[in-house]
Protein backbone atom coordinates (compact mmCIF):
# COMPACT_ATOMS: atom_id res chain seq x y z
CA UNK A 1 0.00 0.00 0.00
CA UNK A 2 2.65 2.74 0.69
CA UNK A 3 4.65 1.40 -2.58
CA UNK A 4 1.66 2.45 -4.37
CA UNK A 5 1.43 6.04 -2.42
CA UNK A 6 4.57 6.60 -2.76
CA UNK A 7 4.46 6.25 -6.89
CA UNK A 8 1.36 8.27 -6.88
CA UNK A 9 2.36 10.77 -4.89
CA UNK A 10 5.88 10.92 -6.75
CA UNK A 11 3.73 11.03 -9.96
CA UNK A 12 1.72 13.92 -8.37
CA UNK A 13 4.82 16.12 -7.43
CA UNK A 14 6.30 15.51 -10.98
CA UNK A 15 2.69 16.16 -12.62
CA UNK A 16 2.70 19.70 -10.55
CA UNK A 17 5.94 21.06 -11.90
CA UNK A 18 4.18 21.77 -15.40
CA UNK A 19 0.80 22.71 -14.08
CA UNK A 20 1.97 25.34 -12.28
CA UNK A 21 4.23 26.62 -14.93
CA UNK A 22 1.67 25.89 -17.88
CA UNK A 23 -0.92 29.17 -16.96
CA UNK A 24 1.59 31.92 -16.75
CA UNK A 25 3.30 30.37 -19.68
CA UNK A 26 0.90 30.62 -21.81
CA UNK A 27 -0.40 33.97 -20.88
CA UNK A 28 -3.85 33.20 -21.04
CA UNK A 29 -6.39 32.67 -18.40
CA UNK A 30 -8.29 28.86 -18.69
CA UNK A 31 -10.60 27.97 -15.75
CA UNK A 32 -10.10 24.32 -17.30
CA UNK A 33 -6.37 24.83 -16.41
CA UNK A 34 -6.82 25.94 -13.24
CA UNK A 35 -9.62 23.01 -12.08
CA UNK A 36 -6.69 20.38 -12.94
CA UNK A 37 -4.12 22.42 -10.89
CA UNK A 38 -6.59 23.16 -7.83
CA UNK A 39 -7.56 19.20 -8.40
CA UNK A 40 -3.18 18.40 -8.42
CA UNK A 41 -2.63 20.44 -5.14
CA UNK A 42 -5.72 18.89 -3.57
CA UNK A 43 -4.34 15.15 -4.24
CA UNK A 44 -0.94 15.79 -3.82
CA UNK A 45 -1.84 17.38 -0.32
CA UNK A 46 -4.19 14.53 0.63
CA UNK A 47 -1.39 11.86 -0.48
CA UNK A 48 1.35 13.49 1.57
CA UNK A 49 -0.95 13.97 4.64
CA UNK A 50 -1.71 10.47 4.39
CA UNK A 51 1.85 9.24 4.08
CA UNK A 52 2.86 11.15 7.52
CA UNK A 53 -0.42 9.40 9.28
CA UNK A 54 0.75 6.15 8.24
CA UNK A 55 4.54 6.88 8.83
CA UNK A 56 3.99 8.32 12.36
CA UNK A 57 0.46 6.89 13.80
CA UNK A 58 1.09 3.42 14.57
CA UNK A 59 -2.11 1.39 13.42
CA UNK A 60 -1.67 -1.45 15.78
CA UNK A 61 -1.07 0.59 18.94
CA UNK A 62 -3.21 3.58 18.52
CA UNK A 63 -5.99 2.60 16.02
CA UNK A 64 -8.88 4.75 17.72
CA UNK A 65 -6.35 7.81 17.35
CA UNK A 66 -5.25 6.48 13.49
CA UNK A 67 -9.24 6.44 12.80
CA UNK A 68 -9.16 9.97 14.10
CA UNK A 69 -6.76 11.23 12.27
CA UNK A 70 -7.78 10.13 8.89
CA UNK A 71 -11.59 11.13 9.41
CA UNK A 72 -9.46 14.69 10.27
CA UNK A 73 -7.42 14.36 6.77
CA UNK A 74 -10.56 13.82 4.90
CA UNK A 75 -12.47 16.62 6.94
CA UNK A 76 -10.07 18.88 5.81
CA UNK A 77 -9.39 17.74 2.46
CA UNK A 78 -13.41 18.22 1.85
CA UNK A 79 -12.85 22.06 3.04
CA UNK A 80 -9.60 22.88 1.37
CA UNK A 81 -11.58 21.15 -2.02
CA UNK A 82 -14.89 23.25 -1.02
CA UNK A 83 -12.63 26.28 -0.23
CA UNK A 84 -10.64 25.74 -4.30
CA UNK A 85 -14.03 25.79 -5.55
CA UNK A 86 -15.74 28.82 -3.92
CA UNK A 87 -12.30 30.73 -4.64
CA UNK A 88 -13.03 29.62 -8.58
CA UNK A 89 -16.35 30.17 -9.07
CA UNK A 90 -16.73 33.47 -7.38
CA UNK A 91 -13.35 35.17 -7.76
CA UNK A 92 -10.47 35.39 -10.34
CA UNK A 93 -9.29 31.74 -9.24
CA UNK A 94 -6.08 30.38 -8.76
CA UNK A 95 -3.94 31.28 -11.16
CA UNK A 96 -5.21 34.80 -11.67
CA UNK A 97 -4.78 35.47 -8.29
CA UNK A 98 -0.95 34.67 -7.98
CA UNK A 99 -0.14 36.41 -11.23
CA UNK A 100 -2.15 39.81 -9.37
CA UNK A 101 0.11 38.65 -6.39
CA UNK A 102 3.23 38.25 -8.00
CA UNK A 103 3.26 41.64 -10.26
CA UNK A 104 1.27 43.84 -7.54
CA UNK A 105 3.16 46.94 -7.08
CA UNK A 106 4.54 47.72 -3.48
CA UNK A 107 2.99 50.52 -1.63
CA UNK A 108 5.50 53.29 -1.10
CA UNK A 109 4.59 53.54 2.31
CA UNK A 110 4.38 50.53 4.75
CA UNK A 111 1.96 50.34 7.52
CA UNK A 112 4.66 50.11 10.12
CA UNK A 113 6.20 53.92 9.29
CA UNK A 114 3.59 56.09 10.24
CA UNK A 115 3.69 54.14 13.42
CA UNK A 116 7.16 54.49 14.27
CA UNK A 117 7.29 58.54 13.38
CA UNK A 118 4.32 59.07 16.35
CA UNK A 119 6.20 56.96 18.85
CA UNK A 120 9.58 58.81 18.14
Amino acid sequence: MTEVLEGTGQAMSAALIPLTIAPFAAGSYNPIMDAVLCAGIIIHSHIGFQSIIIDYVPDKRLPKIRAMFWWGLRLATLVVAIGFFEFETNDVGLTEAIKKIWTAKRKEESYVEPILRSVA
